[in-house]
């Protein structure tokens, strides 16, 4: 049900229909508030003070300072869709092995979602959590494992919707987009959020079922195969061609010494892509 100590999620008062995502969703609770500053951080505490359920979703009508990876912060105004899903690894079966390389599975349930709504413009995947409407990024991802629950996956996505990026910080303009930008069209954010939590829960039995298929699924959608990439993590910054997607979810790096598996880090520049500082 929808959890009682959050506001009520009213359709006539607020953006989203809590009891109609939970009914055409897997999501056991949902946790509303119109006002929130990161619902990833919310989602820490609410696991914190004890979680039994299978499934919890933190959904804000906006939030004020989301986080990406690193010290990236997610720029979000009304009209946009910002939410953390929790899974309990033991109820969903999703097994922990395959944590690491999830956002990536996550990319491709918020494309086919963004696809959906706007057929019309090219979606592309940029490794290893970003997912962008033509050449501008329409979605981020983070994924966390709380150290004291180590048993839960937390799933922090925010996708621009009706929040226009005409209005957003200067920086940003070249590099976001949204789905009102790309369309024309407003859109029900009920309605983007219960297509991209069915796609999420594609994802889950997919891999439950060892049929994931993430490198031949990644190949023709990733921004950044074919190209030349620089790799940052840590100190230390690689540069080389990129030959896309592995199975085990790393990049492949080809280089005068070889091709190399690359995990974590981050992109700091890929060859005819301008990215968000």
């Amino acid at each position: 049900t929808a959890d009682s100590s959050s506001e009520e999620c009213m359709p006539e008062a607020d953006p989203f229909d809590c009891e109609r995502i939970q009914r055409e969703t897997f999501v056991a609770r949902v946790h509303y508030q119109p006002q929130m500053s990161s619902t990833s951080d919310v989602a820490l505490e609410l696991v914190a003070e004890g979680f039994d359920e299978s499934s919890l979703l933190v959904l804000a009508g906006q939030q004020s300072a989301g986080r990406g990876r690193g010290a990236n912060r997610w720029w979000s105004a009304g009209g946009g869709l910002t939410f953390t899903l929790v899974l309990s690894g033991s109820q969903s079966g999703l097994p922990q092995e395959c944590w690491p390389r999830f956002s990536l599975h996550v990319a491709l349930a918020a494309g086919e979602t963004l696809s959906a709504y706007a057929p019309g413009t090219p979606v592309g995947l940029k490794w290893p959590n970003d997912v962008f409407l033509g050449r501008r990024k329409a979605c981020g991802i983070l994924l966390e494992v709380p150290p004291a629950q180590p048993d839960c996956l937390v799933i922090g996505i925010g996708l621009n919707v009706n929040n226009s990026l005409e209005g957003g910080p200067t920086e940003i303009r070249q590099t976001a987009t949204s789905l009102v930008d790309e369309t024309g069209l407003e859109h029900d954010r009920t309605d983007v959020l219960i297509r991209l939590l069915q796609e999420l829960e594609r994802e889950v039995n997919r891999v439950v079922a060892g049929e994931a298929a993430l490198a031949d699924r990644w190949r023709p959608l990733c921004l950044v195969r074919g190209r030349t990439i620089t790799h940052r993590a840590a100190t230390r910054e690689v540069t080389g061609r990129c030959l896309g997607v592995a199975e085990d979810g790393s990049l492949l790096l080809e280089t005068p010494a070889g091709v190399s598996p690359l995990y974590g880090g981050t992109l700091a520049a890929v060859e005819g892509l301008t990215l968000a500082r």
